[in-house]
């Protein structure tokens, strides 16, 4: 992580637009998805070996989360923490900040 900051600013300084989204959800709204997932048989693909083992892995990937924007959230590159919870108005959210903050005319 010590090289992730230099490097977007590169990225930015090189003219590329970088905007960096996490899509935040609950445990709770996670495990519901997973079960979902696994009753259909259309979707079942998705399910992989990490995400079998994520609920029980939480608090882990909660501290490392909470030390990637510590690290790498800057004036520069912040990083946009949308809540997921609800698929539609998250995606909505992602889209009107590309274009608040991408010029399109």
């Amino acid at each position: 992580m010590s090289q992730v900051n230099e490097f977007e600013k590169m990225l930015i300084q090189s003219d590329t637009y970088l905007i960096k989204f996490y899509f935040s959800i609950t445990k709770e709204e996670q495990a519901k998805r997973f079960k979902q997932i696994k009753k259909d048989p259309k979707k079942q693909w998705k399910m992989t070996a990490v995400d079998e083992k994520a609920q029980e892995l939480w608090d882990q990937y909660t501290t490392y989360k909470q030390r990637m924007f510590a690290e790498t959230n800057s004036q520069i590159a912040p990083w946009v923490i949308i809540d997921a919870d609800k698929k539609s108005p998250a995606r909505l959210e992602a889209i009107c900040h590309v274009l608040e903050t991408i010029p399109y005319s």
